[in-house]
């Protein structure tokens, strides 16, 4: 009987607001999609795998690049090029930079006031950009150089004792980093923080799971108590927040500790932070280390499956070193660490292509089918580094090298990662040491000097007899690498 009377009361309310909108806006239709039912919307429907690839097929299926979609009572836009996303994500930033509420991710989990989650209208958002800007800046960047260098050394030389260890040894390095520069912690082996970016990514993705909870939609519902039949979802959520709050906080009591005694390390955190806010910091271990943490790993297994990739290059040259910034440009290209950019949200009623875009609709960049667009990328599911490399083979029919994967990498509009661009003075530096030009990206770094180590002192192929996978395939969350296979790593003899 409950349970009916719950049914009745959410069909009666969709049916309302479904009435009210369409009087109120009669001229333009929703871009074209998939219907499913009338109470649950696509809900059901949803792609739990992979669904960069059902986007970019039901765009298709449907002939726009912009389409949409109902879970409950809130409308979902994707967009499948590049020109849709120029177009509202990076021109009409002003409108399309908020984030759609979670309600069981910033409420019951209560991260809405971090850096990724925070609103665009709030002053902090600036606040916190300005801050990345300037903690990870150029002069920041430099300073942290000899350690990015130490630890890419020693994930290359990690991989080489035990290859079957590819992910431990790639988290270790982020987290090595990132602790350092965030908190002036020095990372030991086994440290219960080298799965905290992996722990709180998981975490993340779970509970912002498009469609998953009915709070999001229904959010009166959150004030029911715990203990109520019905209510697990809510005693997750609280589950969840401890958990993503111990992970947040025991770093940054760590450095209060040691600041209040006086024997801490300079640091970001302690130079530039007020020691009570912990949303911003946690970003530089939980955002950033999970991005590169994702690169790094499918960058190794692509170049198991690619041995020729290495065999053309030789760091030893200064000419080959710009090939290793085609290297990273087409891993990120061809493994988006982001599929989906993180969705923003429209603030106003907007009309594009002709289409309605209703007010507080959800907007997700399908960064995977711009990366896979053949009219951008020709034969966009070769690996090619070549493509990114001025008069090329595969550049036959360009006389420039193909667009930079990286301005769909990273973000977009107001939401965009600060300081995204990065420099190919910087693979200058690896020969001469030397560093002068504004815009680096402190992840990109981090990313370079890996593959930089990796290159220069492994041999990573596939096992004897393994037979390569005609499609590899990606983990499914927030950020995405390909899954695991079997690997081998030999040391590179030197002379």
């Amino acid at each position: 009987m409950h349970s009916l009377l719950v049914t009745l009361t959410l069909g009666l309310t969709l049916l309302l607001l479904r009435i009210l909108t369409r009087t109120a806006s009669t001229r333009y239709n929703l871009p074209p999609g998939p219907q499913g039912g009338f109470i649950l919307g696509m809900r059901r429907l949803l792609p739990s795998v992979e669904p960069w690839k059902t986007y970019a097929r039901w765009s298709q299926v449907y002939g726009d690049p912009v389409m949409s979609f109902r879970v409950y009572n809130r409308h979902i836009v994707v967009l499948n090029s590049a020109e849709a996303i120029s177009d509202l994500l990076e021109t009409k930033a002003e409108i399309y930079s908020d984030r759609p509420m979670s309600w069981m991710y910033n409420v019951i989990c209560d991260r809405g006031r971090a850096i990724f989650n925070i609103s665009s209208s709030n002053p902090r958002h600036k606040q916190y950009r300005k801050t990345l800007q300037s903690g990870l800046g150029l002069r920041a960047t430099r300073e942290y150089l000899p350690l990015i260098q130490q630890e890419s050394l020693r994930l290359a030389l990690g991989l080489i004792q035990s290859p079957e260890q590819l992910v431990t040894h790639v988290q270790r390095n982020s987290a090595a980093v990132i602790m350092k520069v965030a908190f002036g912690y020095t990372i030991t082996d086994d440290d219960p923080f080298i799965k905290v970016a992996d722990e709180a990514s998981r975490i993340s993705g779970w509970a912002t799971q498009p469609g998953r909870w009915l709070v999001d939609h229904h959010p009166i519902i959150r004030f029911f108590p715990s203990w109520l039949p019905g209510m697990g979802w809510k005693r997750q959520g609280l589950a969840w927040r401890a958990r993503l709050r111990y992970l947040a906080e025991v770093p940054h009591q760590w450095l209060q500790e040691k600041m209040a005694s006086g024997t801490h390390t300079d640091c970001f955190t302690s130079r530039l932070l007020s020691p009570d806010d912990g949303n911003i910091y946690s970003a530089l271990y939980a955002g950033a280390g999970d991005t590169t943490v994702s690169a790094i790993i499918s960058f190794v297994l692509l170049m198991a499956l690619h041995p020729e990739v290495q065999d053309d290059v030789d760091l030893n040259q200064i000419s080959r070193l710009p090939y290793l910034n085609a290297i990273m440009k087409e891993v990120l290209r061809f493994a988006p660490v982001g599929n989906m950019a993180l969705p923003h949200r429209v603030t106003e009623e907007d009309v594009y292509r002709g289409y309605r875009i209703p007010k507080d609709a959800s907007i997700i960049a399908n960064v995977w089918a711009v990366l896979h667009d053949p009219s951008i990328y020709p034969e966009p599911f070769t690996f090619s580094p070549e493509r990114f490399m001025p008069s090329s083979p595969s550049n036959s029919e360009r006389s420039t090298p193909q667009p930079d994967s990286k301005q769909w990498s990273f973000g977009f509009g107001k939401r965009a990662c600060p300081g995204k661009r990065i420099s190919g003075l910087l693979l200058t530096w690896l020969t001469y040491h030397t560093f002068d030009h504004p815009g680096i990206h402190f992840a990109e770094t981090t990313m370079l000097f890996a593959m930089f180590n990796i290159l220069l002192r492994c041999k990573i192929s596939l096992p004897s007899g393994a037979t390569k996978p005609v499609e590899v395939e990606f983990t499914t969350g927030i950020t995405s690498h390909i899954k695991l296979f079997p690997i081998v790593v030999e040391p590179i003899k030197t002379t």
